[in-house]
């Protein structure tokens, strides 16, 4: 099966509350299978743990992502395409005034490239991709 939507780190995140979004929760089951994640949120999550103390949380945590994220998430890295798209992407918005923050244009550059949709909570971060460069976004929580 063909991998569609690329879930941000905010998406993997929010599993790992105690109490994560029964919607979401639901979506990433109904769609098992057709979802990965980007090298950049994989980056991400791994160095938001590393900056974590030592302790139950922290080893917790870094056993669920190596137990069970990056086995169930392929993960979609950023390469020469998504950079030639990150390029273009970077310099069109610059030069309309709107920089961006180097992660999300790369997270946003790796989805575009890949033909995929972002799954997002934060669709505020990634308007300006939706709106300038055609990314194609989905929030799959109840909030709005």
């Amino acid at each position: 099966m063909r991998n569609i939507y690329l879930l941000d780190t905010n998406i993997i995140s929010q599993v790992t509350k105690p109490e994560p979004d029964e919607t979401l929760v639901n979506n990433l089951e109904l769609h098992s299978g057709t979802c990965a994640i980007s090298s950049i949120t994989w980056f991400e999550l791994l160095n938001g743990v590393a900056l974590l103390p030592e302790g139950k949380k922290k080893t917790k945590l870094n056993s669920f992502l190596h137990e069970y994220v990056k086995p169930s998430f392929p993960i979609i890295p950023y390469d020469d395409h998504a950079a030639a798209v990150n390029a273009d992407i970077t310099g069109r918005l610059i030069h309309k005034g709107h920089p961006t923050p180097i992660l999300d244009t790369q997270i946003a550059s790796i989805a575009i490239a890949n033909n995929m949709i972002l799954v997002t909570d934060n669709k505020k971060d990634f308007k300006i991709f939706t709106e300038e460069c055609s990314l194609m976004l989905e929030d799959w929580n109840i909030r709005t």
